[in-house]
């Protein structure tokens, strides 16, 4: 009777350290996003007759880390109308813009979300007014900011899975494969007795 005690006791064990296990993955994965654009101006598609700045929103304030926040402005030549570095203050990138010729520009942005991963994307958008610039071939800040290339992904939150993610999922495996030899050596000892 004691050893069917003992092996209840240690099945329920294992139920509860499973579905603790399923709940901590299940909160990993929502902890692991990463922080979104809220809001652009320019927004998204938008024209504009005048631009003097472009500014990002985002959910939470951005790491401040050197070289990991950039916004760039490519028009329509493909030149840079950045006129100043990107600035940051808490959850908004901001950068001072010079454009050229009416067209078809768009701002490639990348930042550094508040649980360090990066995470890009590009606004398009239309500039319908008179021109205040030539450009520039290269951003005036890539040297500064140690940045070569522009950002130009979508989104770097591709969904991947998180070292957390996998260390967990890593430790509930053995948490359960021990939960399953227990039961396997107290069985076989009843069968003894």
């Amino acid at each position: 009777m004691r050893t069917r005690n003992t092996l209840r006791r240690v099945l329920a064990g294992a139920v509860v350290v499973a579905a603790a296990m399923t709940a901590a993955l299940g909160g990993a994965t929502a902890a692991s996003a990463h922080d979104s654009l809220v809001s652009s101006t320019p927004a998204e598609g938008e024209s504009v007759p005048t631009l003097s700045e472009v500014s990002l929103e985002f959910s939470a304030n951005l790491l401040g880390l050197d070289g990991g926040n950039i916004v760039i402005v490519l028009g329509p030549d493909g030149r840079h109308y950045e006129s100043e570095c990107t600035s940051l203050a808490g959850p908004t990138l901001t950068t001072a813009v010079a454009l050229g010729a009416p067209g078809d520009y768009q701002v490639e942005w990348r930042a550094v979300s508040s649980d360090g991963h990066p995470v890009s994307g590009v606004i398009p958008f239309t500039y319908t007014g008179e021109s205040t610039s030539a450009g520039a071939e290269t951003s005036p800040c890539a040297s500064a900011a140690g940045a070569t290339a522009a950002p130009t992904a979508r989104s770097s939150d591709a969904g991947g899975v998180s070292g957390l993610t996998i260390g967990l999922v890593v430790g509930g495996g053995a948490v359960v494969l021990i939960g399953v030899l227990v039961v396997i050596i107290l069985r076989t000892r009843s069968r003894e007795e």
